[in-house]
C-alpha cells in the first residue's frame, strides 16, 4: 500500500472514530428526544378510528391468527398484535398508534444515522426534524400503514452499515445481515436497498472486495436471509385452512409466491409507466419533493452529497445508489400511490442535508469542527424544519377525522343479522372499510359480496324471506342484479337511507355561512354530476350563476348568498389564500391527478382559521364553516365519501 493510500486510510478511520464517538455518546441522548418529540406530534394528529383503502384491510387483519399470503407483511402484523395487545384497544386505533410508535423511532434512528454521515449532532437533528415533518412521511405516521416500520428498517440497515464499515467485524456484518434480512417480513421493497448495499460494502471491505465473499461470510448472508424468509412460514401455513387448500408443498409455494408478490398485477405496474406520461412523472416528482422540503430540502441534500463526495467516497457512492435506485422504482411503478414509493429516497434527501451543513474548519477532509457554525447551521435547518410542521399541522391532523365510519354507518343504518342481510359491491377501499365495520363496531349487520352470490342470487333472496329477512343491495349490486334477472328480482329504493344532492346541501347552508367547495377531476370509475354542481353553486351565489374555469383542480370560496370571492382553477396543483369575514382561509391542493388515485391522507386540504376544516377528494368537495373555522357541514359528491343509496328486493311484488 502507498503512503498515500495509508494516509487517506488513517484519516477515514479517525473520521470513523469521530462519527462512531458521537453515536455511542450524544447520539444517544439526542435520538430519543427526537423520536418523543415525533411521537408528540404524530400522537396529536392521530387517526382515531378505521379508514378506507389497505388501510382498513390492515386494520380488519391485525389480530387474526391467519394471514394469507395476499395479506403479507408478517412482521408487521406481529408488530400489530402485540400493539394490540399492550393497549387492549380497538384494532384500528391500536395499529394507528403503532404506526406513530415506529416512525418516532424511525426519525430517532435517522438522528444516529445523519450524525455518523456528517460527524455533527446538531446537523444530525435538524435532518430528521425536516424527515419527521415531511409531508407523506407524517401522513403514513398517523394511520395504519407499513411504511412507518419499512422506515425504521431502512434506517436501521443504514445505520448498520455505516457502523460496519468503521470497525469491519464479522459480528458487525452478522447484525448488518440480520436487520436487513428481517425487514424482508414487513415490506419486499428491502430488496430496492441490495445495489447500494453491496456496492457499498465491497468498497469499504478492508483487504478489498474478495476478502467479503470469503464462505463464512457467504453463509452468514445465507443463514439471515433464510431466518428471514422463515418470517412468511405463518402466511405459508395459511394456505391449508383457506377452503381450496394446496395439492403439496409445490402447489402451495407456487400459490404463495404468486399471492405475496401479487404477482397478477404487479408484473403489469412495475416499469410499465407509459412512454407520453414521463414527462408528466417527472412534473410530478419535482411537486413531491417540493411539498415534503420546500426547495433547499434537494439543494442541501445536492451540497451534502458534494460534501460526502470529497470526505468518503464509500459513503457517496452509498447514498447515491440508494437514492437513485428507490427513484427509478417508484417513476416507474404506475401505480395510483406511487409517491408513498418515494419515501426512501425522502429519507435520503434529510440525510444528505446533515453533511451539508456541518461546517468544518481546516481542509475538507480533516481539521476540527467549528463549534460555533455547525451548531447555528443545525438550529437553522431545526427551525426549518418547525416551520413546515407548523405550517403543515392543520392540514395533517387527522384527529377528528370520522368519515368512513359516517359512510359505512349511514350505509348499514338500521340493519341486523336478525332482520336483513346486505349485498355490498362497493369500492375496494369502501369495501375494507365495510369489513372492518362488520367485524369490529356492528358485527350483528350481515352481508356478503354480491359477485361471490350472483350466480344463486334468486334462491338467497328466497331463503331470506323465508326466514323473515330483507335483502338490501348497494347501488352497484343493484345494478348487477338487474342486469342478471331484471324483472326475477323486483328492486326498489330504501327510503330509510337518505341521500342529499349537493343541491339539496347548498340550500339548506344559510345566507352569510363561509363555505369553500372544491372541485377535482373524478376518477374513472366515477361521474361528476354537472347539472346537480350548478345548481348547487348558484345556490350558494344567492341565484346567480357561477361558472367554473376549465382545470383539473377548481375551487370556490366565498359567504353563502353573495357573489362567490375565489373562483378559480388550474391544471396543476395550487395553494390560495384569501379571508373570508376576517377568517383566514388556505386552499391546499396536495396530489398530483394524472398520477394519483389513492391519497391516504386526501386529495388536498382546506385550512381556516389555524383549523383543518375539510380533507378535499376527487369530485366535489364542500364544507361550510364558522367565524372560528369549525366545521358546521360537510358534503361529498363523486367520489368514495359521498353518501350511497341502499335498495331493497321488493317481497311485496
Amino acid at each position: 500500500m502507498s503512503g498515500h493510500e495509508d494516509s487517506r486510510t488513517d484519516r477515514s478511520s479517525s473520521l470513523g472514530g469521530l462519527r462512531g464517538s458521537l453515536v455511542t455518546g450524544r447520539g444517544f441522548l439526542c435520538a430519543p428526544a427526537v423520536a418523543i418529540a415525533a411521537f408528540t406530534l404524530y400522537r396529536a394528529t392521530l387517526l382515531p378510528g378505521f379508514d378506507f383503502g389497505d388501510t382498513g384491510s390492515f386494520q380488519t387483519t391485525v389480530g387474526s391468527p391467519f394471514i394469507t399470503p395476499r395479506d403479507g407483511y408478517p412482521l408487521y402484523f406481529a408488530i400489530g398484535n402485540i400493539f394490540l395487545w399492550l393497549t387492549r384497544a380497538e384494532p384500528a386505533y391500536a395499529l394507528n398508534l403503532a404506526s406513530a410508535v415506529t416512525a418516532a423511532v424511525a426519525c430517532g434512528l435517522i438522528v444516529l444515522v445523519a450524525a455518523e454521515l456528517s460527524g455533527s449532532m446538531s446537523a444530525a437533528v435538524g435532518a430528521a426534524l425536516l424527515f419527521a415533518a415531511s409531508y407523506t412521511f407524517w401522513s403514513q405516521a398517523v394511520i395504519a400503514e407499513v411504511y412507518a416500520l419499512h422506515l425504521v428498517f431502512v434506517t436501521l440497515t443504514l445505520l448498520a452499515g455505516l457502523r460496519w464499515a468503521n470497525q469491519p467485524t464479522r459480528r458487525r456484518l452478522l447484525l448488518l445481515f440480520a436487520v436487513y434480512a428481517l425487514g424482508f417480513g414487513n415490506h419486499l421493497s428491502m430488496i430496492l436497498l441490495a445495489p447500494g448495499l453491496t456496492l457499498f460494502l465491497l468498497l469499504a471491505a478492508p483487504r478489498g472486495w474478495r476478502s467479503l465473499l470469503t464462505p463464512p461470510n457467504v453463509a452468514l448472508a445465507v443463514a439471515c436471509a433464510s431466518v428471514g424468509a422463515s418470517q412468511y412460514a405463518w402466511n405459508l401455513r395459511t394456505l391449508w385452512f383457506l377452503p381450496d387448500p394446496p395439492h403439496g408443498l409445490i402447489d402451495a409455494l407456487h400459490r404463495f409466491w404468486f399471492d405475496v408478490t401479487k404477482s397478477d398485477w404487479r408484473d403489469t405496474l412495475v416499469m410499465n409507466v407509459p412512454r407520453s406520461m414521463l414527462r408528466d412523472h417527472a412534473a410530478m416528482y419535482w411537486f413531491d419533493l417540493r411539498q415534503q422540503f420546500g426547495v433547499a430540502g434537494p439543494m442541501l441534500a445536492v451540497a451534502g452529497l458534494a460534501r460526502l463526495a470529497v470526505t468518503d467516497i464509500r459513503r457517496a457512492v452509498l447514498m447515491f445508489t440508494l437514492y437513485a435506485t428507490n427513484v427509478v422504482f417508484a417513476f416507474g411503478y404506475n401505480v395510483g400511490d406511487s409517491h408513498v414509493f418515494y419515501l426512501p429516497s425522502h429519507l435520503i434527501v434529510a440525510l444528505l442535508a446533515a453533511p451539508a451543513i456541518a461546517v468544518r474548519g481546516g481542509s475538507p477532509v480533516g481539521g476540527r469542527f467549528n463549534a460555533r457554525v455547525a451548531p447555528i447551521a443545525g438550529a437553522f435547518l431545526a427551525l426549518y424544519a418547525g416551520g413546515r410542521a407548523y405550517r403543515d399541522y392543520p392540514a395533517l391532523d387527522r384527529s377528528h377525522d370520522d368519515r368512513p365510519a359516517a359512510v359505512v354507518g349511514a350505509l348499514t343504518a338500521g340493519l341486523d343479522d336478525r332482520h336483513a342481510i346486505l349485498l355490498a359491491d362497493l369500492n375496494w377501499q369502501v369495501a375494507n372499510g365495510l369489513s372492518y365495520f362488520t367485524k369490529v363496531k356492528r358485527p350483528e349487520v350481515a352481508h356478503a359480496r354480491m359477485p361471490d352470490v350472483l350466480l344463486y342470487a334468486p334462491a338467497l333472496v328466497a331463503d331470506n324471506r323465508a326466514i323473515g329477512r330483507e335483502v338490501a343491495l348497494t347501488e352497484r349490486a343493484r345494478a348487477a342484479a338487474a342486469a342478471a334477472y331484471g324483472p326475477l328480482l323486483p328492486i326498489a329504493r330504501d327510503a330509510r337511507v337518505p341521500v342529499p344532492r349537493l343541491t339539496d346541501i347548498a340550500r339548506e347552508t344559510r345566507a352569510g355561512t363561509r363555505y369553500v367547495l372544491c372541485v377535482l377531476r373524478p376518477s374513472r370509475d366515477l361521474r361528476l354530476d354537472v347539472d346537480d354542481l350548478s345548481r348547487a353553486l348558484r345556490s350558494l351565489g344567492g341565484g346567480r350563476v357561477i361558472e367554473l374555469p376549465d382545470g383539473d383542480y377548481a375551487a370556490v370560496a366565498g359567504i353563502a348568498g353573495e357573489l362567490p370571492e375565489l373562483v378559480t382553477a388550474s391544471a396543476v396543483p395550487f395553494r390560495r389564500e384569501l379571508r373570508l369575514r376576517g377568517v383566514a382561509v388556505e386552499i391546499r391542493m396536495e396530489s398530483w391527478l394524472a398520477s394519483d388515485t389513492i391519497r391516504r391522507m386526501g386529495f388536498g386540504q382546506v385550512v381556516a382559521g389555524r383549523r383543518h376544516t375539510l380533507i378535499v377528494e376527487r369530485g366535489v368537495s364542500f364544507a361550510a364553516f364558522d367565524e372560528s373555522g369549525k366545521t358546521q357541514r360537510t358534503a361529498y359528491a363523486s367520489n368514495i365519501f359521498a353518501p350511497q343509496p341502499r335498495y331493497l328486493v321488493d317481497i311485496r311484488r
